[in-house]
């Protein structure tokens, strides 16, 4: 019968609601839940057919779309050579290999989805492949896998790796070894933020990364559910932000409430349009962050303003930025960037204002700069930058060209001589060649 806590094929499907809940861990409710369900051979391994059916526990047939599917993987298993004794006592034969899975136990939330007891394997073969399960658990659980190694003499060691999807190729979670590692904790965000956040980043999982942290930070609110759900764009924005956050060394810890006022710090100032970030500073107090800009800005798709000046920050110039269709103002100057300047900077029709002077960046000035109309100040001065002055820069509006302290050869265009409404013009400090109008440009 339907909720019986015995999973029967025939019922298993939404009509039936899966069985009244028999085929899956956190909808069970029988006595019998989880037990003889399938899973006579989890991990793909045949093992004992002695062994009690009732020490195995799992949910093999659980299909319910609502459960968020994990995978587990053991692998990378440490060989032992058996001694004289083992082998008397388990009649192998002498010099025979074995590895060993340790007994595995998954619970979500206090209820448990999986347990495996450990399996000896004889055949060195069988020591160099990998074994995996997939297993269901509600979205939004809280998941502890816990390990319990085999020991002959000493604890055999193998890996084991968790994985967010139905395969090994999908998002990892957590990986170590059992001789380093018995617990691995770890949640799982409701079904809004994985399946949103996972098309951005396969490291959500990993709160050792600055995406993991912030699908973490997010999970833990009491709102970014409601904007997930009810307005996904802004809910992008939101973990956007939450990267960006948990990129910087002070940690703002009420980002959240101040997504568009500043987030309460003077050092980072933002400006919203409908909810949506317009503006994002990182001001000179910011505390001269380091490490590399978020890629994650990106997603931003109403900036028109960003400004991460005077830190620290390394890496090159990120050409995710290049995507943002409204960008005006780019200023990233007084950092220690490195690379070139991306030519997609030409993708973005708004721009009107470039900064990114007092960096390391190298290579040559993109012609393509020449197709914005709207382009109206450059400053790249105090760089690596070699080649020559772009003539295309002449077919500009610009009222400000700094491109002192740079390396650059050649002549300057004489169509950039010709431009009528350039105020300030400074080029000193290059290999610059050929004649020049002093009254339009410092050299």
């Amino acid at each position: 019968p339907i909720g019986n806590g015995r999973c029967d094929p025939y019922f298993n499907t939404e009509q039936y609601d899966w069985d009244g809940g028999d085929c899956c861990g956190g909808t069970c409710i029988g006595h019998f839940c989880g037990l003889n369900a399938g899973v006579s051979r989890p991990f793909g391994i045949v093992g004992d057919e002695q062994r009690d059916p009732y020490s195995i526990l799992g949910y093999k047939f659980c299909e319910d779309p609502t459960m968020a599917p994990l995978t587990i993987e053991l692998h990378n298993f440490e060989v032992l050579q058996t001694n004289e004794e083992y082998n008397a006592l388990t009649g192998n034969e002498e010099g025979a290999a074995i590895c060993s899975t340790s007994t595995v136990n998954v619970r979500c939330n206090g209820i448990s989805y999986l347990h495996f007891p450990t399996h000896t394997f004889t055949n060195a073969s069988d020591c160099a492949l990998s074994f995996s399960e997939t297993i269901h658990v509600p979205f939004g659980s809280e998941c502890q896998l816990s390990l319990n190694p085999a020991c002959f003499g000493r604890c055999l060691d193998h890996n084991v790796t968790i994985y967010y999807g139905s395969d090994t190729v999908s998002a990892p979670i957590q990986s170590g070894s059992v001789r380093k590692q018995i617990m691995f904790s770890f949640g799982v965000p409701s079904k809004c933020l994985t399946t949103s956040l996972l098309r951005y980043s396969s490291s959500i999982f990993d709160i050792s990364t600055h995406q993991g942290q912030a699908t973490n930070a997010l999970s833990n609110d009491v709102i970014s559910e409601f904007i997930c759900i009810e307005h996904n764009h802004l809910f992008i924005e939101r973990y956007a932000l939450a990267v960006f956050n948990a990129s910087l060394h002070f940690k703002s810890s009420n980002w959240a409430a101040y997504q568009c006022h500043g987030w309460g710090l003077p050092a980072v100032r933002t400006a919203c349009s409908n909810w949506s970030i317009t503006s994002l500073t990182l001001a000179i107090d910011a505390g001269n962050q380091i490490g590399t800009i978020p890629t994650e800005l990106a997603l931003l798709t109403n900036l028109d303003y960003l400004t991460l000046r005077l830190n620290s920050f390394t890496g090159t110039v990120p050409t995710e930025l290049t995507t943002l269709p409204l960008l005006e103002g780019l200023e990233i100057w007084g950092n220690q960037l490195t690379g070139t300047i991306p030519r997609e900077l030409g993708d973005l029709s708004s721009l009107s204002a470039v900064g990114l002077a007092f960096n390391e960046l190298t290579g040559t000035i993109p012609t393509e700069l020449g197709k914005l109309k709207n382009l109206t100040g450059i400053w790249f001065d105090d760089n690596l930058l070699t080649g020559p002055i772009p003539s295309e820069l002449g077919a500009l509006s610009l009222v400000s060209l700094n491109l002192s302290n740079n390396s650059l050869t050649g002549e300057i265009p004489l169509e950039i001589l010709a431009l009528t409404d350039l105020t300030t013009c400074t080029l000193q400090n290059n290999n610059l060649t050929g004649g020049i109008a002093l009254d339009v440009c410092s050299v």
